[in-house]
């Protein structure tokens, strides 16, 4: 298997079991598109490879995430970005450790970023990966990372 398959495996497993854990939420692989009504959230995995890891979602599986987590079913703007953004802080622990396993290459990654909206890297690498699942009746959610040159802002995240 190729870096390219296995770290590809490594955000797949990542994404799955996660929200899952963390959620009770199966994701089910699709190209289905996001809606209009869309949250990022973001960071910057940092080390000897440097990436970006984003997370497009549905603000309706955001809202059911938080609903999950808090196990109630009225949530705050708040809770959703409280709930989101501890949601992907645990991904990307869990892609840190991954990336670890097949490369032997320790990462640390900056604290995540909440924004409301679609924002993708301004990266030209073609080191880059695009996961998209679909829950059942919430909406959908893309899981993208793409290679940054060492040189590159640490936040240089813009709007699509």
């Amino acid at each position: 298997m190729s870096i390219h398959q296995e770290v590809h495996c490594v955000l797949d497993r990542s994404m799955q079991d996660i929200t899952k854990c963390f959620a009770g939420i199966q994701l089910m692989k699709d190209d289905v598109g996001l809606s209009e009504n869309v949250c990022t959230v973001h960071t910057v995995l940092e080390g000897e490879h440097r990436a970006a890891l984003l997370l497009h979602a549905d603000m309706a599986l955001l809202v059911r995430l938080a609903q999950n987590v808090m196990k109630q079913e009225t949530v705050t703007s708040q809770d959703i970005e409280d709930v989101a953004t501890e949601y992907f802080n645990v991904l990307c622990g869990r892609v840190a450790a991954g990336f670890f396993q097949i490369a032997h290459i320790p990462s640390r990654f900056q604290t995540p970023r909440f924004r409301p909206g679609k924002f993708i890297p301004e990266s030209k690498s073609s080191c880059r990966h695009i996961l998209t699942y679909n829950s059942e009746k919430d909406g959908s959610m893309q899981l993208i990372c793409v290679g940054l040159p060492p040189n590159e802002e640490k936040n240089s995240i813009m709007p699509c």
